[in-house]
């Protein structure tokens, strides 16, 4: 029963938040959640990563083990997501490739593991969102429109991102045990307490702004490997690669995580299957719900 009580105290006060931001789209429809994005990404998100890592306990070994381990996952869920999607077209099967590879490891990724595993598991989550945010900008794009041509110029736009460097810089103070002026550790501080739910309630406008209820086989097969076969990938690289246990249950929740409502925009951009997308990011979402909380159940901190 303990299990089951933290599993919903971990996800449903971030479901909430996203509830709560879909709710004041409607009576505030000329929010500008280009604004909101910026802020959660150029200021509020860097902080956040940078308050995480300066004082993390978490070792430089482990850290590359564990990015090493996400990585192998990535590769491995996308190579499934291939064969998972013969029969689709292929503007279809980018799709769900996109999809079901890249995961909500931010807006829901680190407010859900913060609360599932603390400030540790924060440290960990934080680690993934970085990889993932530069594989879903260099690779996502390419994936989507199938054509190479700038993956180069994708990937160095990908690593300008402030989050990325925030990690650098982060990771650099703790090593070298450089002391961050109260001033400054305050400032970023109270910063960074303001990432999680411009986060969530950002993901809640983006959610309503692409839902669709028409959800179709495509997102279907998209739910199943991101939410059905990704988290025992996670858990059997894990395994195998014998991560240290809080290290492996971040990894897992963070598969279990619904795919990534910035495909939708990429794919937009990119004039990929973004109806396709939207079907996804809201089946996903929905259906994580119950996947995150047995996540959790069956792995507590």
């Amino acid at each position: 029963m303990d299990a089951f009580i933290t599993a919903v105290n971990a996800t449903l006060p971030t479901f909430f938040l996203v509830a709560l931001g879909a709710f004041s789209d409607r009576l505030f429809p000329n929010l500008s959640i280009e604004t909101l994005s910026k802020l959660s990404v150029q200021v509020f998100t860097p902080a956040l990563m940078f308050n995480a890592l300066v004082g993390t306990s978490l070792s430089l070994s482990d850290a590359s083990r564990l990015s090493f381990t996400y990585v192998i996952y990535l590769a491995a869920l996308c190579f499934i997501a291939w064969l998972a999607s013969f029969g689709l077209s292929t503007t279809q099967k980018r799709g769900v490739m996109a999809t079901a590879l890249f995961g909500n490891t931010g807006n829901m990724g680190l407010p859900i593991t913060l609360f599932a595993y603390g400030q540790a598991g924060l440290e960990r989550a934080v680690i993934i969102f970085v990889i993932s945010i530069i594989a879903m900008f260099a690779i996502g794009p390419t994936i989507l429109s199938g054509s190479g041509e700038s993956l180069g110029k994708r990937f160095w736009s990908a690593i300008k991102l402030p989050p990325f460097w925030a990690t650098i810089i982060g990771v650099l103070f703790n090593v070298l045990r450089f002391p961050v002026p109260e001033v400054a550790a305050r400032s970023i501080a109270l910063l960074g307490g303001a990432a999680i739910p411009v986060m969530l309630i950002s993901l809640g406008i983006q959610m309503r702004r692409s839902w669709v209820w028409d959800i179709g086989g495509a997102a279907i097969r998209t739910t199943l490997i991101r939410l059905g076969v990704g988290p025992f990938l996670a858990f059997g690289l894990a395994t195998v690669i014998g991560l240290a246990p809080l290290d492996a249950r971040v990894l897992i929740l963070s598969a279990a995580m619904p795919a990534a409502v910035t495909m939708f925009v990429v794919a937009v951009e990119v004039k990929g299957d973004y109806a396709g997308v939207a079907r996804s990011v809201v089946a996903t979402t929905i259906a994580s719900l119950f996947v995150i909380m047995a996540v959790i159940y069956f792995f507590p901190a």
